[in-house]
């Protein structure tokens, strides 16, 4: 014969009164039972109702404080049935290593996304503005990712550049920013006879920086917007050149053409913005 334990329910709560006490809903109660997180003191035979103790229901505030720390609820084993604090400390300091992973993600998409941004109300200012006037700007120094590569004048190619993304994916490094190519003499550039560019883009702030790097900036450069299709740039450089020469400047021989508005946003080449950089130095006589 089963001994029953007589079990007074008017000195427990039931789901209902524990939820309401910590502002939870029943579901959430139940769903805490289903992960063995907030097991009820008794539960009747009868109807199945839960009752819970004051104990039992003060660990309630613990789960939901751990859920605002950011623990998901499959990490929150134990907590309820542990009273070692160091088991809390434990748990603490591996979290604190999640979130800053999470906080460097946050900030790399952060960093990405504004970036794009401001390249898109660059392009825009420039296209409204029909801004094709030539200008000089010092560029400060910094460091970027680069791959030289083969150059057909394929801009679509070079630009949504499977090989560059193909390189930094196989060592988990991120870039923001435009894409920026680079080529060792401006005139074989203008002319059509250059065959080698070298792609380069900066880092994300928090990048594993495992890749090679190469400096760029740190002097003054001479700086025009292309507006339209890159495949009718080259008459732009003619025009970089008489301005140089009337100014006395020497240009390059290098060149960087900076992608604002490209084939990453609009498919509308009509509608693409291109600044063309030649750095420069004054001719003293």
């Amino acid at each position: 014969m089963v001994t029953r334990v007589k079990v007074d329910t008017k000195k427990l709560h039931s789901i209902g009164e524990a939820a309401e006490i910590c502002n939870v809903s029943r579901k959430t109660l139940r769903f805490y039972e289903e992960l063995g997180l907030l097991v009820p003191d008794y539960i009747s035979p009868k109807n199945g109702y839960r009752y819970y103790s004051d104990d039992t229901v003060m660990l309630i505030p613990v789960l939901k404080y751990y859920k605002q720390m950011g623990f998901h609820l499959q990490e929150m084993t134990g907590v309820s049935n542990n009273s070692d604090y160091f088991f809390h400390q434990r748990n603490f300091l591996t979290k604190l290593e999640v979130l800053k992973q999470e906080e460097e993600r946050i900030q790399n998409c952060h960093e990405s996304v504004s970036d794009w941004v401001g390249l898109l109300n660059e392009g825009t200012i420039a296209m409204e503005n029909n801004m094709n006037n030539i200008s000089l700007k010092y560029i400060d120094r910094d460091y970027y990712f680069f791959l030289e590569q083969d150059f057909e004048y394929d801009y679509k190619k070079s630009i949504i550049n499977i090989e560059w993304t193909n390189y930094l994916g196989a060592s988990d490094s991120e870039i923001t920013g435009p894409v920026i190519l680079s080529f060792d003499d401006y005139r074989a550039k203008a002319d059509g006879r250059m065959k080698r560019a070298t792609v380069v883009q900066k880092p994300v702030r928090n990048s594993k920086f495992l890749l090679p790097r190469q400096d760029f900036g740190g002097q003054m450069f001479v700086c025009m917007y292309h507006l339209g299709n890159q495949k009718l740039i080259a008459g732009k450089y003619a025009l970089i050149e008489e301005w140089a020469n009337r100014h006395h400047y020497q240009l390059g021989p290098s060149c960087y053409e900076r992608y604002v508005i490209d084939y990453w946003s609009t498919q509308d080449t009509n509608k693409f913005v291109t600044e063309i950089m030649l750095p420069v130095q004054k001719i003293t006589t």
